[in-house]
């Protein structure tokens, strides 16, 4: 059995990708679920389809968990493939930018991490530590800046509204578009931890002369932000736009 399921779970949709060798053979699009809700969803997707099983299942997206979560989701996906993985998103958008090239995905979203892979294979990533002990320059960090900012905080929901909403990280994180607009300062100091985070992942994985590079998530929609993340990189770097789409990456297709 040579089919392969890839599946981009979003914080929006969940977008899901069979093929077969190198054939797609369907593509399906839902509003996004929790992960733990995954071993129930796809079954019916794959039913709707005719289908019970297929060869392999490869799984990427927000809000995994840790590793325990992602083997908990592995096993319970087990019966629907010979072969499960389950990977951060980071991983699946690497995967769409570069195949199994080298390069690095840089993502600056609700969260920030940085994740490189060199010519020889070798991986590393740098930051997604989560709210608590990094994510510096990502759109939490922005939020949770702006509102101690004496220039800032006046316009912004209060720091107790957003601690008492129903996801506070989340919730503080949808000031990042605003934060960006209105605040050089914090636009620019973003822009340094982002740049700094790329460096740190590719550092001695033995990259090409012009190190490509993929940048992935929703604050990369300013244009200023994307601008200075370039600049502080410098020359020895190339901007690579990723031609293939996560869940199609995740099912084997490639360019």
């Amino acid at each position: 059995m040579r089919t392969a399921l890839g599946v981009d779970l979003g914080a929006t949709w969940l977008r899901a990708c069979l093929a077969e060798g190198r054939e797609e053979l369907w593509t399906a699009k839902i509003a996004a679920v929790g992960w733990r809700d995954l071993p129930n969803v796809l079954p019916r997707i794959l039913r709707s389809r005719g289908l019970r099983r297929v060869g392999t299942i490869t799984v990427g997206g927000t809000r995994l968990g840790g590793e325990k979560d992602r083997a908990a989701l592995r096993r319970a996906l087990a019966p629907l493939a010979r072969r499960v993985r389950v990977v951060p998103d980071f991983e699946l958008a690497h995967l769409a930018a570069f195949g199994r090239g080298p390069g690095v995905i840089l993502v600056a979203s609700t969260g920030s991490v940085a994740f490189a892979r060199g010519a020889d294979g070798r991986s590393r990533r740098a930051g997604g530590l989560g709210p608590l002990l990094g994510d510096e320059g990502s759109g939490f960090w922005l939020g949770r800046q702006a509102l101690s900012d004496p220039g800032l905080c006046g316009s912004l929901p209060s720091p107790l509204a957003l601690a008492h909403s129903a996801d506070p990280v989340r919730s503080t994180a949808a000031l990042a578009p605003r934060v960006l607009r209105r605040s050089r300062r914090l636009r620019e100091a973003a822009a340094g931890h982002l740049a700094a985070l790329a460096r740190r992942a590719a550092r001695g994985l033995g990259m090409p002369k012009r190190k490509p590079l993929a940048l992935h998530g929703s604050l990369f929609k300013n244009d200023a932000l994307r601008a200075s993340v370039l600049r502080r990189l410098g020359r020895g770097w190339v901007v690579v736009t990723p031609r293939l789409s996560a869940e199609k990456a995740a099912a084997g297709l490639s360019y």
